[in-house]
């Protein structure tokens, strides 16, 4: 775990350069991810459900995952992750990372568009975390799609959604959403850019 740990460190390093426009990135390069206390969050809660199969929407250059890797580690060898990323920049930035932090055998990338490559996702085996950390305009889509894939009992958790003006309507209308859908319970947490943690009832 020593090896994911240099490569989220080193990430957490470059997206302070980042932001800080200390450092000038291209947009395909750009580390889009969960804030740092958001993934340790996540870290301690896939610890507490034991997960060992979960979906990711939205790669990006691989925080997250390495977050999730590292927590899954803990209760079983053999951790199964799916992730799914539309730029193929930032796929070969990921695997990059991921084979640095020695975990690739664990993930399995899959390029394209997400509502395709969910399209031809099989229902089973189910997933028990789906995180949704992707384009806004088709969030909705999305947590449609992934519904169905994520155990009874499982987290559906969502980026994003306190986000400023730009996105509000997008993550409103998502929020309204899934709060009238019966075949969930959902709440949002005020961490990192708001996140959405929806529980499949049914």
């Amino acid at each position: 775990m020593d090896k994911i740990k240099n490569v989220l460190a080193r990430l957490e390093r470059l997206s302070i350069l980042e932001k800080s426009r200390q450092i000038d990135v291209e947009p395909d390069r750009r580390m889009l991810a969960i804030t740092p206390e958001t993934a340790r969050f996540y870290h301690r809660l896939l610890i507490g459900i034991r997960a060992k199969n979960i979906l990711e929407l939205g790669t990006s250059t691989g925080y997250s995952t390495l977050w999730f890797a590292d927590a899954m580690l803990h209760h079983t060898k053999n951790p199964k992750i799916t992730t799914i990323e539309g730029n193929p920049t930032k796929v070969r930035i990921a695997r990059s990372n991921f084979e640095a932090a020695g975990i690739s055998q664990y993930i399995k990338i899959r390029q394209g568009k997400i509502r395709d490559v969910l399209k031809n996702m099989p229902l089973k085996p189910a997933f028990e975390f789906v995180l949704i950390d992707a384009d806004k305009e088709n969030i909705t889509e999305y947590f449609e799609q992934v519904l169905p894939r994520t155990k009874i009992g499982g987290i559906i958790a969502t980026d994003n959604v306190l986000l400023p003006a730009k996105y509000q309507k997008f993550m409103r209308k998502y929020t309204t959403y899934i709060t009238k859908n019966r075949r969930v319970v959902t709440g949002t947490i005020p961490l990192g850019y708001g996140q959405e943690i929806t529980i499949r009832l049914s």
